[in-house]
């Protein structure tokens, strides 16, 4: 039986995948989506080089 072992990153806010060793991390050490660049904390979702996603107004 072959084991392999990856860890694939998942946005929850767009959905995007990608391998873990590929994603960026802002200062703090959280995953940043290099997809919609949502950055994941333990407190709130916020965009990179912007304010908390939650209030930022509806596109």
């Amino acid at each position: 039986m072959e084991t392999v072992d990856r860890a694939i990153f998942t946005c929850d806010d767009c959905g995007a995948s990608a391998p873990s060793f590929g994603i960026e991390y802002d200062s703090l050490g959280y995953p940043v989506c290099p997809g919609c660049e949502t950055a994941a904390g333990p407190l709130e979702r916020r965009r990179v080089g912007g304010g908390s996603a939650a209030t930022e107004p509806a596109q």
